[in-house]
C-alpha cells in the first residue's frame, strides 16, 4: 500500500465548517480568529477588505515619483550591507529605462542568499527621495522565477487585522473560502427585484475588484448591508413576536403614590414626561411583557420617569431593579430615590462591588424574601447569589453603556421581566427603527420649564489667563465650578497626571476656594465621598476626569472648563456640557482646545458651539463616527455592524419592514439563515435588542 493509504484523509471542508478544518488554521490561529468574530469558514466571505492597493500595473523606472506606492520589475545587479547602528542593505534594480537602488531591512539569512545580482524579481512599496534621485523601501517582493508567482489580477485587498495575523494569511484563507462560493445560501434573493445583485456576486467583488471603491453608491457593498442590517432587524421582530406571545401578570395600581410624590416635588412634571409615564404605565398594564427604550436629551427629566413606573410596579406588590453603567451613578440614583421615596414610606437600596458582606447580606436577604422592592446597582445586580423574589421591571439607565450579555443576564434573574431602557443619547428615527425593532420608542422632547440653555464658548488655551479671571468671579459670586480634563485610554498615566497638575495648580491660584480631585483610579469610596462633597457644595471647584460624564446632578454648578476638548466626540462633549444649567442661573461651558486643530476636531466644536439640541447634535455625531461608536458598542461589548452604515444607508433601513415581513409570511428557515450568518454566536443579542 502506497503512503496516500497510510495518510488518514483531511476532512471536507465547507463554508459551514469550523474555521480551522481550514488548511494552515491550528489551535492559536482559530482563537485569534474566533475571538474577531470568526468562527465559520462563512465567515471569511463577510470579512470584508478596509482597503485596497493597485499593484496591477508594472511602472517604468523613469516614470516613478515621489510618495507613489507603484510595482516594478528588474535584475539585481549589485548589492551591498550599509554600516550603521541599524542594519540595512541596498540593492541596485535594473530595467529597460533605468535603475532604482531599493533599500531593505533585516534580511534574515534564508531571505539574503535569495537577493544575489542576477536574480529577477517583482517589487512593490512606496517611492522615496534619497540624496537626489529616488529609491523603493523594504518592497513586498516575489522571485520571477518562481513558477508560482503571478502579477495581481485584481487590487489587492488589506483586511482589518490583529497581532499575529499577515495580510498574505488573509489573503490565503479568503482565496480558499472563495472557491466555495457555490455552497453560499442566498434566501434573500428571491425577495429582491432586478437589479439587485446576488449575494455571490457581491462577495466575489468586494474581495476581487477591478477598480477603486469611488463616491458613487456600490451595489456589492449596499447587497451585504441590506442583508445584514436584514438580520439584525429580523432578530429583534422575532424576539418582539416571543415576548408578545407570553403572558405575565398585569402590574395595576391606582397611582396613589406617585400623586403622593407629585405633591412634593418643588416642580411640575412636563407634558412630554406625563405623555412618556402615561405609555409606560399602559404597557405595565397589559398582560404581556413591556418592551420601551424611552430617549430623553440630557437633562430632560428621564430619571422621574423612571421612578414613576417604579411607583408603579412598586404599588403593585412588585419588585424593581435599577441599573446603571457606574457606582457613581448607581449611588446618585439611590440618594434621589431615597429623597423623594422616604417620605413616602418607600425604602430602596443599593447593591454595590465595594459593599462589604456585612453590608450587602442583608440586602441580599431582602430582595430574596420581598422585603426590599427597590434596588439600584451595576453589574453587580446580576452577580451570583443576588436572587429575587418577584422581579417585574428593569430600568436600564445610559443602556448604551452596558453589553448585551450583561443585560440578558439581568433579564434572566426574572423570567421575562418588564424591560425600560433610558438614554440620553438620541438615536434617529430609521436607526431606531432597524436596531430597536423590539422595543417601543418613547421621546421626552420638551426640558423642564426655567431651564436656561448653555452658552457655550471655545477657546484656544492661549488664552488660558483670561479664563482664570472668569473663574475667580464666579466663584465670587457662589458658584461652583467643574474642570474636566479627558483621560485617552492610550495615555491614560499621562492624563491622569495632567488632572492632578490642574487640580495643583488650581488649588494654588485659589486658596481661598476648596478644589476637589476625582478621576476613575480612585477607589469608589473615594469618587462617592468627593462627589457628594461637591453636591453638598463644601467643595467649590471639581478638577474630574470624564467619570463624571453623565447624571451628575449640582444646580449650584454654573461653569464647566473642558481641557482638550479636540480630544472628545461629540456625545462625550454634550454629555460633559449637561452637568452645568441644572439650576435656574445661566451657564456657561468653555471648551478649551491646544491649536492647530484638525478639520474633524474644528468641525466637533463648531457643532457644540452652534447647538444644545441632542437630536441635531447625535445626528451630526453619527455622520462624524458612524453607527458602532454612536452607540458606544465598541466599549460597551456590543456586536458591531459590519458592513453597513446607517447614515449612508439610511434608504436601506426603509426597505427592512417589506422585506421581513415577506420573509417571516415564507420559509422561517431563510430567516435563520440570516441571523445565524450576521449574529452568530452572539444570537442571543436579539433577546435584548
Amino acid at each position: 500500500m502506497g503512503d496516500s493509504g497510510n495518510r488518514q484523509a483531511r476532512p471536507a471542508v465547507h463554508l459551514s465548517s469550523p474555521i480551522e478544518r481550514l488548511q494552515g488554521i491550528g489551535p492559536i490561529m482559530s482563537s485569534r480568529l474566533r475571538e474577531m468574530g470568526i468562527g465559520r469558514v462563512e465567515d471569511l466571505l463577510f470579512h470584508l477588505p478596509a482597503r485596497y492597493q493597485d499593484r496591477r500595473k508594472i511602472w517604468r523606472v523613469r516614470d516613478l515619483r515621489p510618495g507613489m506606492e507603484a510595482a516594478v520589475q528588474g535584475e539585481i545587479v549589485q548589492i551591498s550591507r550599509n554600516p550603521g547602528r541599524r542594519e540595512q542593505w541596498l540593492a541596485i534594480l535594473r530595467e529597460d529605462s533605468g535603475t532604482l537602488p531599493v533599500r531593505l531591512f533585516h534580511l534574515a539569512p534564508g531571505v539574503r542568499q535569495q537577493w544575489i545580482p542576477g536574480r529577477r524579481l517583482w517589487c512593490f512599496g512606496e517611492i522615496r527621495v534619497f540624496r537626489g534621485g529616488l529609491e523603493m523601501v523594504h518592497p513586498e517582493w516575489h522571485s520571477l522565477e518562481d513558477g508560482d508567482f503571478q502579477v495581481p489580477e485584481f487590487l489587492t485587498p488589506f483586511y482589518p487585522s490583529r497581532d499575529g495575523i499577515h495580510q498574505n494569511q488573509w489573503r490565503r484563507w479568503i482565496a480558499r473560502a472563495l472557491q466555495l462560493l457555490p455552497e453560499l445560501e442566498d434566501p434573500l434573493q428571491a425577495f429582491l427585484p432586478p437589479p439587485w445583485p446576488s449575494l455571490a456576486q457581491a462577495v466575489l467583488s468586494l474581495h476581487q475588484r477591478n477598480h477603486e471603491p469611488s463616491d458613487v453608491r456600490d451595489p456589492f457593498r449596499e447587497r451585504l448591508a441590506l442583508e445584514e442590517l436584514l438580520a439584525h432587524h429580523l432578530a429583534l421582530r422575532r424576539e418582539r413576536a416571543r415576548t408578545g406571545s407570553v403572558r405575565v401578570l398585569p402590574l395595576s395600581a391606582e397611582g396613589h403614590l406617585w400623586q403622593a410624590l407629585q405633591k412634593r416635588l418643588p416642580f411640575r412634571v412636563t407634558m412630554a414626561q406625563q405623555r412618556v409615564i402615561d405609555e409606560i404605565v399602559q404597557d405595565l398594564s397589559r398582560p404581556h411583557p413591556m418592551r420601551r427604550l424611552v430617549q430623553g436629551d440630557v437633562g430632560s427629566g428621564k430619571t422621574l420617569v423612571a421612578v414613576a413606573a417604579l411607583l408603579h410596579a412598586m404599588e403593585s406588590g412588585a419588585q424593581v431593579a435599577v441599573m446603571a453603567p457606574t457606582e457613581i451613578l448607581a449611588g446618585q440614583l439611590a440618594r434621589r430615590l431615597q429623597e423623594w421615596l422616604a417620605p413616602l414610606g418607600v425604602s430602596t437600596a443599593i447593591l454595590a462591588g465595594n459593599q462589604g458582606r456585612q453590608e450587602r447580606q442583608p440586602i441580599l436577604e431582602g430582595l430574596r424574601t420581598g422585603t426590599v422592592a427597590a434596588v439600584c446597582g451595576t453589574q453587580a445586580l446580576f452577580q451570583e447569589g443576588v436572587e429575587f423574589a418577584n422581579l417585574a421591571l428593569v430600568i436600564i439607565d445610559e443602556q448604551h453603556r452596558f453589553g448585551v450579555e450583561q443585560r440578558r443576564r439581568l433579564l434572566v434573574k426574572a423570567r421575562i421581566p418588564h424591560l425600560l431602557v433610558m438614554t440620553a443619547t438620541p438615536i434617529p428615527r430609521t436607526l431606531a427603527m432597524a436596531l430597536h425593532a423590539d422595543l417601543d420608542v418613547s421621546v421626552i422632547d420638551e426640558l423642564p420649564p426655567g431651564r436656561q440653555p448653555v452658552e457655550t464658548v471655545v477657546l484656544p488655551d492661549s488664552r488660558r489667563e483670561a479664563l482664570l479671571e472668569r473663574l475667580h468671579r464666579r466663584l465670587a459670586a457662589g458658584h461652583q465650578i467643574y474642570w474636566v480634563c479627558p483621560l485617552i485610554e492610550e495615555q491614560e498615566l499621562l492624563q491622569l497626571r495632567a488632572a492632578e497638575a490642574s487640580f495643583a495648580e488650581l488649588q494654588e491660584l485659589f486658596p481661598e476656594y476648596r478644589v476637589g480631585l476625582v478621576h476613575g483610579r480612585q477607589p469608589a469610596e473615594v469618587k462617592a465621598a468627593v462627589m457628594e462633597e461637591f453636591r453638598a457644595g463644601s467643595l467649590h471647584l471639581l478638577v474630574a476626569t470624564t467619570v463624571i460624564e453623565v447624571g451628575v446632578d449640582v444646580p449650584n454648578a454654573s461653569l464647566m472648563v473642558i481641557e482638550h476638548s479636540e480630544r472628545l466626540g461629540l456625545a462625550q462633549l454634550h454629555q460633559l456640557r449637561g452637568r452645568v444649567g441644572r439650576g435656574s442661573v445661566r451657564s456657561t461651558c468653555v471648551l478649551l482646545y491646544h491649536p492647530p486643530l484638525g478639520l474633524r476636531a474644528k468641525e466637533r466644536l463648531q457643532v457644540m458651539r452652534e447647538s444644545t439640541d441632542g437630536f441635531v447634535i447625535a445626528r451630526k455625531d453619527l455622520e462624524m463616527r458612524g453607527p458602532g461608536e454612536f452607540l458606544g458598542v465598541r466599549q460597551s461589548g456590543d456586536r458591531q455592524m459590519r458592513v453597513a452604515d446607517s447614515v449612508g444607508d439610511e434608504d436601506l433601513l426603509e426597505l427592512l419592514p417589506g422585506l421581513a415581513h415577506g420573509m417571516e409570511s415564507g420559509d422561517r428557515g431563510a430567516e435563520s439563515v440570516l441571523v445565524r450568518r450576521w449574529l452568530g454566536d452572539s444570537a442571543e443579542y436579539a433577546e435584548i435588542g
